[in-house]
């Protein structure tokens, strides 16, 4: 089971900027990253980086944050009561670069060894290298499809703990 914490305030700051790869291996699913700097109702500021094109909030809106282990996965504004899980709008990508690239000389490797050699061995590293790609991609898509479940789940949960009238609670709350 996943733990949420949700932070309510308000918006101080909305930065954007622009996303370059620094390594041919990384790649971002959003060209664009922002950095939201949030005034907790208690007093505290917490800074959240997002990669994404969206946010539902600007400077001085109220804002309820969920967060996934210290991580910014969605954000509700309170005032428009616009909505959006970062998980579902700017899904991680399921294929990179450079696990392509090793695929590909895993299944050449195989081949070359196969041929030149012969053997089970080697044909169970190809058939391997076959099966393994797509068995990461479908089970990275399966992970992603419960978290963004979960992540839904969890913003309305604390909806429903923020709209509650209650004793002063501690600044990071935690989604039960």
């Amino acid at each position: 089971m996943r733990d949420f914490q949700w932070v309510s305030g308000q918006v101080a700051e909305v930065q954007r900027f622009i996303n370059v790869p620094r390594r041919w291996c990384e790649q971002y699913p959003a060209r664009e990253r922002r950095e939201l700097w949030l005034t907790a109702d208690q007093g505290p500021e917490f800074k959240f980086v997002v990669h994404t094109t969206l946010m539902p909030a600007r400077r001085g809106h109220r804002v309820l944050a969920l967060l996934m282990g210290g991580e910014l996965v969605a954000l509700h504004n309170r005032q428009t009561g616009e909505s959006v899980n970062y998980l579902r709008s700017d899904p991680p990508l399921l294929w990179r670069r450079c696990e392509a690239v090793a695929a590909v000389l895993a299944g050449v490797g195989g081949i070359v060894a196969f041929a030149l050699a012969g053997g089970a061995v080697h044909l169970g590293v190809v058939v391997a290298t076959l099966i393994g790609a797509p068995g990461a991609v479908g089970l990275r898509l399966l992970r992603q499809v419960l978290a963004r479940r979960a992540i839904d789940r969890a913003l309305i949960e604390a909806l429903r703990q923020a709209r509650q009238p209650g004793l002063r609670h501690p600044v990071l709350r935690r989604v039960k």
